[in-house]
């Protein structure tokens, strides 16, 4: 007596630790499930950043900008031009002032008469040049290429930001695809098995013989709508390879965690600004800052100069004439001065360049409040969104328990031959669409996520709930 009861106790304590390890391992398997996929997609996204051509085409173009602030440093460097020159030509000479723009000057006196044998000449000279101070003009327009690299960055991370939603958005219908496919080869399962069974009632006399024809006719446009769900998948992959660079970081992995969790509705506590509100806002910085810039070039220059060099001509001071001494230096000179310039009436010329420029400030301002009434309605419209997908995903397991119940109901009905292929047909469809309607639902739940954190300018919103 105490043997069979000892044997009963520890065969169900036996039984438990059982069911208790099958748990672990279902729920580890799940876990691992939903941390592959996630790493998965950490991969993705970390690839699509490394190899995209045009994120790389906007992070080149942001280095470039950082040269530019560099360049525009550099204009505190005296400019030092050093030349040589030398020239055969004639001398004639005459006294009176020439505007030498589209005339070449002639040094020395006035000569008497016109003399067309050209004698040689030469010079070297070094030349200093530099503007200490430029009354802000200088700071100025370091400021407006910090603008445009401010610009430029804020473009950059707009770029990347918007690539990863569809980087994700391509994930999460490729998962779609690769589960709905799972779907349509468990309902051609299903086709199969009735098309059996209507064979073994038609042959029992139950059922007529056009019972089996019409299954089969089901079976082969179920692997019709497979192969297109397939197809579909391919294409899926394919896109979502363009969006990594051309190559995806190892085999996509089957997650299907995603149909069995969804996500949860939270405050908008986050306050991240949005990557295109930055972009728009350093758009109106630049565009002040250029008018900035407008504006100091109206103010003074100074300018200090330098220049020593040396002259040689074949022509002497008393007009003798010796061609050698035109290859070699014969004077000497050096000079050093400052120079302030102003331009009186630049600002009247410049007057309509500032009116336009403001006009590009005020517009930027608005496209700035036309940005943000935006993407404050779509986040409106993404929260009502998200809250109506979670609640029609938490009724597609019902209507899906419901259309099991009947086609298990049907299935036996049918084999007894109470009822026509046509309800089996129907309730054949009504439980692939509740199956993939689940996939649907809860895809969709997690679609409005994703929209819910492109409108929010906070990829997080999203990656902080997947997978976990």
């Amino acid at each position: 007596m105490y043997s069979k009861t000892y044997s009963k106790f520890y065969q169900a304590k036996t039984s438990k630790i059982i069911l208790l390890m099958l748990a672990i391992g279902l729920f580890c398997l799940q876990l691992h499930a939903q941390q592959s996929g996630s790493i998965y997609l950490d991969s993705l996204l970390s690839t699509a950043a490394r190899n995209y051509p045009l994120i790389k085409a906007k992070r080149l173009q942001t280095q470039g900008l950082q040269y530019a602030v560099k360049l525009q440093q550099n204009g505190i460097i005296p400019s030092i031009n050093a030349s040589y020159q030398v020239d055969y030509a004639t001398y004639n000479n005459i006294t009176g002032m020439i505007y030498p723009q589209y005339i070449t000057p002639i040094s020395g006196p006035p000569s008497k008469s016109n003399d067309y044998k050209g004698t040689p000449g030469s010079a070297a000279a070094l030349n200093l040049q530099w503007e200490p101070f430029t009354f802000g003009q200088r700071g100025a327009t370091v400021e407006l290429a910090r603008g445009k690299l401010k610009n430029g960055q804020a473009d950059e991370t707009l770029t990347i930001f918007q690539h990863k939603i569809f980087v994700i958005n391509a994930w999460l219908n490729y998962l779609l695809t690769a589960d709905l496919v799972k779907v349509y080869q468990s309902n051609i399962s299903r086709d199969a098995y009735h098309l059996k069974q209507s064979q073994a009632v038609v042959s029992s006399g139950l059922r007529p013989g056009t019972d089996s024809s019409t299954f089969h006719a089901e079976l082969a446009n179920a692997q019709i709508q497979l192969i297109a769900f397939e197809r579909r998948r391919d294409s899926c992959l394919i896109v979502l390879k363009e969006l990594t660079g051309g190559k995806l970081p190892g085999t996509p992995v089957a997650d299907s965690a995603m149909f069995k969790s969804l996500p949860v509705v939270t405050l908008n506590a986050d306050d991240t600004e949005h990557p295109e509100l930055s972009l728009q806002k350093t758009n109106v910085l630049t565009n002040e800052l250029t008018l900035k810039t407008y504006k100091r070039s109206l103010l003074p220059k100074l300018t200090i100069w330098s220049v020593g060099y040396g002259r040689g001509s074949g022509v002497a001071a008393d007009g003798s004439v010796n061609n050698g001494d035109g290859w070699r230096f014969e004077r000497y000179n050096y000079g050093i001065g400052a120079q302030l310039s102003f331009p009186i009436l630049e600002v009247f010329r410049q007057k309509p360049l500032f009116k336009q420029q403001q006009l590009n400030i005020e517009a930027s301002r608005e496209q700035l409040k036309q940005t943000e009434l935006h993407l404050n309605t779509e986040r409106e419209i993404a929260d009502s969104a998200l809250t109506k997908a979670i609640q029609s995903a938490r009724l597609a397991p019902e209507a899906l328990k419901a259309a099991r119940y009947a086609y298990q109901a049907i299935q036996s009905r049918y084999q007894s031959g109470l009822i026509s292929y046509y309800d089996v047909i129907q309730s054949l469809q009504l439980l692939y669409q509740s199956e993939a309607s689940v996939k649907i639902a809860y895809w969709g739940a997690w679609k409005s996520l994703l929209t819910k954190a492109a409108y929010q300018g906070n990829i997080d919103i999203f990656l902080n709930q997947y997978g976990k």
